[in-house]
């Protein structure tokens, strides 16, 4: 079940955050599902690749690559 805006940014993790933050962690959300919606709309494997997080900071900001994009943490179910 996808969370809306009000529930995902009330969770205590989030909700310590700047509102800028909040939005970018949101976004990651948003293209998580995305993708296993993607992944599980291919039909039955044996190995599927998720997203289950992303690499963050001790202060819980992103670690980003050049491009400005976060990165994954991903692992296969």
């Amino acid at each position: 079940m996808e969370l809306t805006w009000q529930q995902y940014k009330n969770q205590s993790h989030i909700r310590i955050l700047t509102e800028s933050e909040q939005i970018r962690q949101y976004h990651f959300y948003l293209d998580s599902l995305s993708n296993q919606r993607l992944n599980q709309s291919k039909g039955p494997r044996q190995l599927r690749l998720q997203i289950t997080g992303f690499l963050l900071q001790e202060d819980l900001f992103l670690i980003q690559q050049e491009n400005g994009s976060g990165i994954y943490i991903t692992s296969y179910a």
